[in-house]
């Protein structure tokens, strides 16, 4: 059909609380078809068929991290330690050194802030950042229970009280732009039987539940080799991915195929592909461990055998189809795939501003945590002794 349009405005039908008000309009592109609908003022967004590979070639710019020594001194790297402004400058919390390093649009060093202690400015147990577009940087510091917060300077601004623990996850934990606070946690349900996650948005003082997911409870597994013990959902448990970008929230439950928007604390779209969860068994999730599962606690730096840790803490029985998502600074929304091998092909769906699937990438270890302007992408790497760099590419479409 090539590129055909179908419309049928006198086919308008009713289901539950979905009014189809353009019901069959799809766009064709090679099997694959565009559905959009209206459920009370929410678009919903359903692309069929199959992958469409995107060509797209990446060209490495720069990498940030891994030196002994220097402003480049940091080797842990996240989506919830790193951030940018609307011009391109990199934030990224260097937590082991008690401060945030801040890289022009080229990578070179601009300034660090912030230092080891008690005082204004100064962190006890720095945990994540948010930057905004303005560049006013916020940190969440547990040890504070406090969002300590720098202006466009770079100068030491206020601190905030922040009793919300966020989810201690490699994910984004918390985002504050202007009056509004997006954060993601984990806590216990009133009877102790179940673990509740939860996003919320907080605007001046009154707070909007976004989305929230109950498991039940996890069991206390002891590693008498490491001498401690861990309190862990079972593997591939599904957990709520989200991003926030320019007051637009994207977030899923993750165990279906299914994105929902936010602007100003209502749901306007919810983006969907016609992906299942699929089955889980025993040995994909001791693939998904790798070589194992690092702590430090206890005796000190341990490494739990993946098979031990897999029949302690146990495995979902399906496996998510939903890893992380990322907006970029004109909101384009990325969809990373749950990938059981993450030294695999990990697919990122890609979809245009208004949700329809543009395609996916397939790259071997490509792990973004940050889209940039100018068409740029921010990836962790990590070398052979696990030390991790964020490394910086254009995109060229």
């Amino acid at each position: 059909m090539g590129n055909q349009v179908r419309c049928s405005l006198s086919h308008i039908f009713f289901t539950g609380l979905v009014v189809c008000t353009f019901s069959g309009c799809a766009a064709e592109r090679d099997g694959r078809t565009v559905q959009r609908t209206d459920s009370a003022g929410v678009e919903i967004v359903v692309s069929n068929g199959s992958d469409r590979a995107l060509g797209w070639q990446f060209h490495r710019l720069f990498e940030l991290g891994g030196s002994d020594e220097g402003p480049e001194s940091f080797y842990r790297v996240s989506a919830g330690r790193v951030g940018a402004d609307a011009r391109g400058n990199l934030f990224v919390l260097d937590a082991e050194n008690a401060r945030i390093v801040v890289f022009d649009e080229d990578g070179e060093f601009v300034r660090s802030m912030g230092s080891s202690g008690g005082g204004p400015g100064e962190f006890r147990t720095p945990v994540s950042l948010s930057v905004s577009s303005e560049a006013a940087v916020a940190v969440y510091d547990f040890g504070k229970g406090s969002l300590v917060r720098f202006d466009e300077a770079g100068q030491v601004d206020d601190e905030q009280l922040f009793p919300i623990f966020p989810s201690p996850n490699d994910q984004r934990h918390f985002e504050q732009f202007h009056d509004t606070t997006v954060v993601s946690t984990s806590t216990a349900t009133r009877d102790g039987n179940g673990l509740r996650q939860v996003l919320r948005q907080t605007v001046d003082s009154d707070t909007l539940v976004l989305l929230e997911l109950t498991l039940p409870s996890p069991e206390m597994a002891i590693y008498e080799e490491c001498g401690g013990g861990l309190r862990q959902p079972p593997i591939f448990a599904p957990e709520i991915a989200w991003a926030a970008r320019l007051g637009r929230v994207a977030a899923s439950s993750s165990a279906e195929y299914s994105v929902s928007t936010w602007e100003a604390g209502s749901v306007v779209r919810i983006v969907r592909r016609e992906i299942l969860a699929q089955p889980a068994t025993r040995d994909q999730a001791i693939l998904y461990l790798g070589d194992g599962y690092r702590v430090n606690f206890g005796r000190g730096p341990c490494l739990i055998d993946p098979a031990e840790m897999v029949d302690k803490r146990g495995y979902a029985d399906l496996i998510p189809p939903i890893k992380t998502v990322l907006l970029s600074p004109s909101g384009e929304l990325w969809v990373q795939r749950f990938t059981v091998d993450q030294e695999a092909v990990m697919p990122i769906d890609v979809f245009d501003t208004r949700g329809a699937y543009v395609g996916t990438l397939e790259r071997e270890s490509f792990a973004p945590v940050i889209l940039l302007p100018g068409d740029r992408v921010g990836v962790v790497e990590k070398d052979e002794f696990d030390v991790e760099r964020l490394a910086v590419f254009s995109i060229e479409r």
